[in-house]
């Protein structure tokens, strides 16, 4: 956020074998193309990003059998969630 606002964090249970830590946050949000682009290689919304943060971010969820979405409105902020099982399968 490039100003003031509130960051929001909430932890807890989802259905049986699953807990979630949400943020949210009152910035500027994601518009709906930028959105869709989230996590590919080489795709960055920074000056001197090189794209690759978030995809490993997103590969070390998946391998631990979890899960990320992002949730954004324009002018009111962005909220994302990861989801991770309590117990890992085989």
């Amino acid at each position: 956020m490039s100003h003031s606002g509130t960051i929001t964090i909430e932890t807890g249970t989802f259905d049986e074998g699953y807990v979630f830590v949400k943020v949210t946050d009152e910035g500027a949000g994601i518009s709906e193309e930028r959105l869709a682009r989230l996590g590919e290689p080489f795709y960055s919304n920074k000056e001197k990003g090189i794209g690759l943060g978030l995809m490993v971010s997103l590969k070390i969820i998946e391998n631990h059998q979890g899960n990320i979405t992002f949730e954004s409105m324009l002018d009111f902020g962005t909220t994302v969630t990861v989801l991770l099982p309590t117990k890992l399968l085989p």
